[in-house]
């Protein structure tokens, strides 16, 4: 049997919000060092973007900050509030999965902008990237695919 597998509309468009206001004229990604933010999931369905946290990412024990950012995040939306992460950074193009229509050689060979949004209240999350020129400037947004996750709370 093929399913196709069906990603959450709520993250979908919250991805395609950030991902067209990324693309927006006048901005540059050259030199960006990534963006962790976490909002309270019914404020961005009304439309407001008041982060609850917002930090650019440490260099090292990724994993480990991800983990505080995350507690932290929480604690701050308080008990039994949907939070939504949304996380960007460059990416190189051998980062990013080819669709079946592209080639290697076909896919852009500049840094991309990768954004994923995942929720503390769903096991499926999305990542999409916008590519960027050689100046960093955004050119088009690129396929939208499905992120796992995995609850800590889970058994």
């Amino acid at each position: 049997m093929n399913h196709t597998l069906q990603l959450p509309e709520s993250l979908t468009a919250i991805f395609t919000r950030f991902a067209n206001s990324c693309s927006s004229s006048g901005m540059r990604f050259s030199d960006f060092p990534g963006r962790w933010i976490a909002f309270q999931a019914t404020e961005l369905e009304r439309g407001v973007e008041r982060a609850l946290l917002d930090i650019e990412p440490p260099k090292d024990n990724v994993l480990q900050a991800m983990d505080k950012f995350d507690a932290d995040a929480t604690a701050a939306a308080g008990a039994g509030v949907e939070v939504i992460t949304v996380s960007m950074y460059l990416a190189q193009q051998s980062m990013v999965v080819c669709t079946v229509d592209e080639t290697h050689e076909s896919a852009p060979s500049n840094p991309m902008l990768s954004i994923s949004v995942s929720s503390n209240e769903q096991s499926l999350g999305v990542s999409g990237y916008v590519e960027l020129d050689s100046q960093g400037v955004p050119v088009r947004i690129g396929q939208l695919l499905p992120v796992f996750s995995i609850s800590k709370d889970m058994s």
